[in-house]
């Protein structure tokens, strides 16, 4: 069996699961090893506009450089708020991590475990009171009060398998430990 044939072997839904194997070997042998630091640097470029510049990290014991250039991520604000409307604001940042690290965790662990995905969609909508953000109430929250999740995936797996696989990821983690977040599920 070539080379190629033999990599081919360990791709299930586009995932490179012996490398996802590989790490996860790593980090059960040597705890640091599993220890990350991700950076971002934000810069205001005009009015509600600003541009994130990401490029390194650490990971794996030591300092991660294969990104040879930088990523870049803008923010505005809708013209509603004030804005230019040239790209997501913060908040919609923060729906977009969420669904994206989701959508991440689901097929990278379902491909591990050898389990099919033909389609995955993740939408993600927050509730959140801006009268805390302009400063007209002191006594409602500046930030999401609420998230909520619709997950439509098309796999053999089963709701309680999805949903076991999605508590792995890190920044449903993060988020559903600060505010409540609740998940819908269609299996089909």
């Amino acid at each position: 069996m070539t080379h190629t044939a033999k990599k081919i072997d360990h791709l299930v839904n586009g995932v490179d699961t012996q490398r996802i194997v590989e790490l996860a070997t790593n980090m059960s042998r040597d705890e640091n090893y599993g220890k990350f630091r991700f950076r971002a640097k934000n810069e205001w470029i005009n009015g509600s506009r600003s541009r994130t510049a990401i490029k390194s990290f650490y990971a794996g014991n030591s300092e991660q450089a294969e990104r040879t250039q930088v990523l870049t991520v803008n923010a505005d604000q809708p013209v509603f708020l004030a804005g230019q409307n040239t790209a997501p604001n913060a908040v919609e940042h923060y729906l977009n991590a969420l669904v994206s690290c989701l959508n991440t965790t689901v097929v990278a662990h379902a491909s591990v475990q050898g389990i099919p995905i033909e389609s995955l969609d993740i939408s993600a909508e927050g509730e959140m009171d801006a009268r805390g953000f302009f400063g007209v109430s002191e006594d409602v929250s500046r930030g999401y009060q609420k998230v909520n999740v619709d997950i439509r995936v098309k796999t053999p797996a089963d709701e309680a398998t999805i949903g076991k696989l999605i508590s792995f990821s890190p920044v449903y983690e993060m988020v559903s430990r600060a505010i409540p977040v609740e998940i819908k599920m269609t299996i089909q």
